[in-house]
């Protein structure tokens, strides 16, 4: 979306006091999308991953390296229909390893191996320099407020 849109999108939302809360909705809509295409095109040039494979790995990296499959899906953003697909992957390329779970014969735990854990950290360095990049805007006490009131948010969705 071009500027003089957003301009133009902003002004005319002052007019209707019942659309104000498109003031907030589109512009966490903008950068949700503004993120997810860099974060994408990062992960799929530099990692030759995709979103769902990085949320396996931040999920595991970030929750102890070894969850149970139920754990996984409750732990990731993306739906779970694609883990399967997601897990064999990642198997494959020797980032995580399956291991038999003591508490559940049925199924086998999901464990985040170094080799995964070491591309996890380097794409989490790549994602710092270009978050920075878009967030450069912002008075450290503006980002200390942003980050307070997107975690109550986020909260109140779960």
């Amino acid at each position: 979306m071009e500027k003089r849109y957003i301009e133009k999108f902003f002004d005319n939302m002052k007019q209707k006091e019942e659309y104000d809360i498109f003031n907030i909705s589109l512009p966490i809509t903008l950068i949700y999308k503004h993120n997810y295409n860099k974060n994408e095109q990062l992960f799929k040039q530099k990692y030759n991953l995709i979103h769902s494979d990085l949320d396996v790995l931040a999920a595991l990296y970030f929750n102890g390296k070894q969850l149970s499959p139920t754990e996984l899906y409750s732990a990731i953003i993306f739906s779970s229909g694609g883990m399967t697909k997601v897990l064999k992957k990642l198997k494959a390329l020797g980032y995580i390893s399956r291991q038999e779970n003591i508490h559940d014969k049925r199924s086998k735990l999901v464990k985040l191996e170094k080799k995964g854990e070491e591309v996890l950290l380097s794409c989490l360095d790549d994602l710092i320099e270009q978050k920075n990049e878009t967030y450069k805007s912002l008075t450290k006490e503006e980002m200390d407020s942003l980050k307070k009131i997107l975690k109550k948010i986020s909260i109140n969705l779960s």
